[in-house]
């Protein structure tokens, strides 16, 4: 626990990280009241106070969370051997396993917290500039979003095995951005190629909502764990041969 304070302190110490959790909030602060400016200038209803949240988490899968999740990993993996800061950290009576799991903690951690940032945020602002605000759809607001946190952090872990190749944060955030863009066109192009990556659960949520726990779901479930759990193996395995 004590080696997983420390990774949030460093993440929660870097100037970027409070810059791009600033951001996280204004997005959606920023666009409610353009949207109803929009919707009052041409007179149509496209989003209202039980949409616009979901509107906010669909744009947020597809583009921004993964970006965020690519930079912020490949900072805590790549980028600290780039550093030499592993090879301190190596020196202390911690095993190569405490500390490969606490960056993947708080990876976990990170990520939660970007989405609840964007749940709260896209939440009032539904509720102060759009109509149709109601706590049903406050709580389906609030589902979508913990729902989402699992194929993200699928996406996640696919990242961090992929920074174990490179000793340069800027060669592996190009790298884990041009794949993840390839699932995305995947997913579009080649549906029936697209279902054994995480990049086919964006819409996660979507699926849960309407159809509910059943077997497709369970199916999913089991496959995203896996996929997580052959990765954070085939990650740990890397990491720990590397020599720092």
């Amino acid at each position: 626990m004590q080696n997983l304070r420390n990774e949030l302190i460093k993440l929660i110490r870097k100037r970027s990280t409070i810059v791009l959790l600033g951001l996280t909030a204004l997005i959606p602060l920023l666009t409610g009241p353009l949207v109803q400016m929009l919707q009052n200038r041409f007179g149509f209803t496209a989003f209202d106070g039980e949409s616009f949240p979901l509107a906010i988490l669909s744009l947020a899968l597809t583009f921004y969370l993964p970006l965020l999740l690519a930079l912020g990993i490949s900072d805590m993996f790549a980028g600290e051997q780039e550093q030499k800061n592993l090879s301190f950290l190596l020196v202390r009576p911690i095993s190569r396993f405490t500390i490969f799991g606490s960056k993947i903690l708080c990876t976990g951690i990170y990520l939660f917290v970007l989405l609840m940032i964007i749940c709260i945020t896209s939440l009032i602002t539904g509720a102060i500039w759009l109509e149709n605000f109601t706590i049903q759809g406050l709580m389906l607001g609030i589902a979508a979003f913990i729902l989402s946190w699992f194929p993200l952090m699928a996406i996640g872990v696919l990242f961090v095995f992929l920074n174990q190749w490179f000793g340069s944060s800027s060669k592996a955030l190009t790298f884990s951005i041009l794949l993840y863009l390839v699932m995305v066109v995947l997913t579009y192009l080649f549906p029936t190629v697209a279902q054994w990556l995480p990049a086919y659960d964006n819409n996660w949520y979507q699926r849960w909502m309407n159809s509910g726990f059943n077997l497709v779901s369970m199916g999913r479930s089991i496959y995203l764990l896996s996929w997580c759990a052959m990765f954070f193996t085939l990650g740990f395995y890397k990491f720990n041969q590397k020599e720092f």
